[in-house]
Formats: C-alpha cells, structure tokens, sequence
C-alpha cells in the first residue's frame, strides 16, 4: 500500500477491493493482450493518489441526499455482433443502482441508447421487483438517447433539466476521442451518427458542479478522458484507430473520478462493496443468486458476451460461476471490515 498516513480502515477496504476488481482473467484469444488491466489501473490511482473504489463511494456518499436523483449510464456494443449491447455494463449499473437506493434512497434513472433498452429495463424489473418486496416503489427507471449528436444533445440537456440529478455515473458506456469518433478497446471504429451521444451528460454534469464517475475496462469508456495520454501510453496495441484516427480509441471525455476494473462490472460492484462498507450494511452489496439472475436478465433480453459475441449466460468470457464467485469474495472483504 502507497498510504504517506495511515490508513484508515475504508482504504485499507478499499485496497482489497481494488486488487480483487483487477484481476485479469479475461480470454486469452481474440481480444486485448494479457497485461493491460494493472498498467490501466496504476495511471487511475496515480491519478487519484487512494483506492479507486473507496474513493468513489466516499464521494457519491458526499454528494446523496434522500430522495435524491442519480444517473446511471451504460450500454456498449454494435452491430452486427452485439446488436442489443453486451452482458458488461447493464448488469453493474443495476448493481450499483440498487445499492445506492439502500444506502441513501435516492431515486435511479439508468439511461442508454434505444438499441441497448432492452438488456438494461431487463435489469431494472429484476431490481425494482426485489426492492418492492423491501418497501421500495419501483426506484429505478430508464431514459433512451437516440442516434447522433443532435437529438443527443437535447435529450442531454432536457434529462439535466427534468430531473436535477446529484451525481451522473457510467458504467461501460464508451466517450469520444478527440475527432468525435467512438471506438471500441480493440481499434474498430463506430460512426457517430450510429452511437447514442450519452457522454454529454458527463460534460453538462462536470459544468454543473454535479459528481461524475467513470468505470471501464480499456479506456474508450466515459471518464479516462480525466487520465488520456498516459492510457494510451500503457495501451498494448498502442490505442490506434482501424480508422486511422490520430487520437486513437482513448476518449476524451473526463469524469471527477475515474475506476479502471479488469471487467466494467466488477469495478461498479467494487464501489458498492467500498459503500456498504462504508454504510456498514452488508446487505447493499448483492449476492451470488441476484448476479446470475440479472446477467440472465441481460442474455434473455438480446444482450451477449462482449468477449464471444454468444447469447450465453457470461461477462467479457467469464463463465457466471465466476462472477458468483468474485461476488462472493466481495462479500467476505465486507464481512470483514464490519467485523473488524
């Protein structure tokens, strides 16, 4: 640990949820090489001096009030391959959703593009549907950007307007690079007027005075705008755009806090772990049972790997067992804190 005091408890909770959240288990073949998620993760934390996890919940802790309105953004993933997005990012911003709403009872509004709607209501009736039977009237709702810039635009500024939020977070939802152009970690290069220009958000919030976080997994994700040439630096195919885009896949849109995560879920799992710590309630983090239920949730309703591009039940190539099982483990670096 990098600590030049001692650390408090939440960071030295915090620091076992981060290594926990970085490691690399991701397929070996057809994607990234091996190494990038620690390099990734070091200019994140370089960046922010703490743990990435605890530092995100202490600041949404900061900003949440009851009653107040959080916007949860994610959706990744284009035709032909993933049409209705992919099993990453819907399934942690419900995580996240829900354990916001038990720590501070805010409201949730989950907002993506039209194509991913599907995928992410899928996760918001699994949600409500078990937040209900604790009291709470469907707190969870989501809104829809269209393709390109223009209607983005106004739909950005007309969901600042209606709902006022506190805090705007992106799970996995991809930002622009410096020409305007969206990419995916590997260099494949989407038309803007073929994207939902969600990332707006994250300007007008940061222009606002409104908290914003980003979490990703390769950096063409919302918030790494914050940590931009050094991501490139460390990337291992050297962050080039297939469309010969100078800038590369980086985005260049900013969040106040960046989580760099070996899977986008995992690091939204990570901040509601670091919140029920910090709460002291271990029941807002979810549990082994809910994770299967809501990747589930995502395959049944169109979504796919983003690794393998199949309709099974799995995140970025992982089995569920696996992500079970890190939830699992989640929960055993909790237990201990609150017992501590």
């Amino acid at each position: 640990m990098n600590f030049t005091m001692t650390p408090t408890k939440d960071q030295i909770t915090g620091e076992r949820i981060d290594r926990l959240m970085t490691v690399e288990i991701r397929p070996l073949n057809g994607g990234l090489p091996a190494g990038y998620v620690q390099p990734m993760y070091e200019v994140c934390r370089a960046h922010h001096g703490e743990p990435l996890s605890s530092l995100a919940a202490r600041r949404l802790g900061e900003s949440l009030s009851k009653n107040d309105v959080v916007f949860i953004a994610t959706g990744a993933g284009t035709p032909p391959n993933l049409p209705q997005g992919e099993t990453d990012g819907p399934v942690g911003a419900a995580v996240l959703a829900r354990a916001l709403i038990l720590a501070f009872d805010v409201r949730v509004v989950l907002v993506t593009e039209d194509a991913h709607l599907a995928p992410v209501a899928a996760v918001a009736d699994v949600i409500n549907n078990e937040l209900m039977g604790l009291g709470k009237d469907s707190p969870v709702s989501t809104a829809c950007f269209p393709l390109g810039i223009e209607g983005g635009r106004e739909v950005a500024s007309a969901l600042m307007h209606e709902y006022r939020p506190r805090a705007v977070v992106f799970v996995e939802r991809d930002g622009p690079n410096k020409e305007g152009y969206f990419h995916g970690v590997r260099g494949d290069c989407r038309n803007p007027e073929d994207v939902g220009h969600v990332y707006l958000l994250a300007e007008l919030a940061r222009r606002s005075g409104v908290l914003t976080v980003g979490v990703g997994d390769g950096g063409n994700e919302v918030g790494f705008g914050a940590v931009r040439d050094a991501i490139t630096a460390v990337h291992p195919l050297g962050a080039k755009s297939h469309a010969g885009h100078a800038s590369g896949v980086v985005t260049v849109t900013a969040t106040d806090v960046v989580v760099s995560a070996s899977v986008s879920n995992w690091g939204a799992y990570g901040i509601a772990a670091a919140l029920a710590a910090q709460v002291e309630n271990i029941r807002v983090l979810h549990y082994q049972e809910l994770e299967h239920r809501l990747i589930e949730a995502t395959v049944n309703a169109g979504a796919r790997d983003g690794a393998t591009s199949r309709a099974e039940v799995a995140v970025d190539g992982i089995n569920w067992e696996g992500h079970t099982a890190f939830v699992e483990l989640l929960r055993s670096i909790v237990a201990v804190a609150l017992g501590s």
